[in-house]
């Protein structure tokens, strides 16, 4: 990992804004009042393929903890479709969206061959999961280093309420300062195309010191940035690479990292008023 982009972090605090835990709505009827007024939440969660901070695969817990944060939408990384046996040769993102009744989308970066003959293809990459209509997405590879693993673009476009609203979603690589930047520079190129407000949100192996940030802080708000409180580390509470992105000037009301040890990672949340 570059010194770079990692930075020398080490507080393991981990903060939050705006709401406590147990302020987080979790019923159907905040659900809707929420919406009423305009306010979508959003969260990204990198699951580490359903492992907790144990490695040890328990999806349940992972579904439990996507279920208290009561995200409209969230995107998710490190997310394995019939992978390895670390993850029981799950379709870990479909299994999830059963779980908890929400629509999916998935986007493999990596792809390889069956171990037999027709079984499904082993697959790694992102995914999201939204209490909305996904109306269509796609995932695009991104610049790929010799020796380096694949990383792409996942976006989604999501009918809120009759309001389009493309979300993107990446793991970015993290070996490479100038394969990070081809990657950050093909991510605001693609999203750049979109007719609908964008939210971009990932893991993106970068901490807010390292330069490269700035093609996204130029372009998005970063909402820890604008409403949270402290560092925000969210990976094994060292780092903050966790982020969520939405257009200049959006009415960002609240940012916050859900508590857990569901996974090397903490949820980053936050609540917007829809414009």
């Amino acid at each position: 990992m570059s010194i770079s982009r990692r930075g020398l972090l080490g507080a393991t605090a981990v903060a939050m804004a705006g709401v406590g835990l147990a302020a987080i709505p979790a019923s159907a009827t905040v659900e809707k009042r929420r919406i009423k007024r305009g306010v979508i939440r959003v969260a990204s969660f990198n699951i580490h393929y359903g492992a907790g901070a144990d490695n040890v695969f328990d999806l349940q817990h992972v579904a439990e903890v996507i279920e208290a944060i009561d995200a409209d939408v969230i995107g998710l990384q490190e997310v394995d479709k019939f992978f390895r046996p670390r993850s029981n040769w799950l379709d870990t993102a479909s299994e999830l969206a059963k779980m908890l009744g929400m629509h999916h989308a998935y986007g493999p970066n990596i792809d390889q061959d069956p171990l037999e003959e027709g079984q499904p293809r082993r697959q790694y990459g992102t995914a999201f999961l939204s209490r909305w209509p996904i109306l269509e997405s796609r995932n695009t590879h991104l610049p790929l280093y010799a020796g380096s693993e694949p990383r792409g673009l996942l976006e989604a476009v999501v009918d809120i309420q009759g309001k389009r609203v493309r979300f993107g979603n990446s793991h970015m690589q993290h070996t490479s300062d100038a394969e990070w930047q081809e990657q950050a520079d093909a991510i605001v190129n693609l999203l750049g195309q979109s007719a609908e407000p964008v939210v971009f949100l990932g893991d993106t192996n970068a901490v807010p010191a390292f330069g490269g940030i700035k093609t996204f802080t130029d372009r998005y708000d970063d909402v820890w940035a604008r409403v949270g409180i402290g560092e925000g580390l969210s990976a094994d509470n060292k780092w903050r690479f966790d982020y969520v992105f939405v257009p200049k000037g959006t009415d960002v009301r609240s940012a916050w990292l859900m508590c857990t040890d569901a996974s090397d990672h903490q949820p980053l949340v936050t609540d917007l008023l829809l414009s």
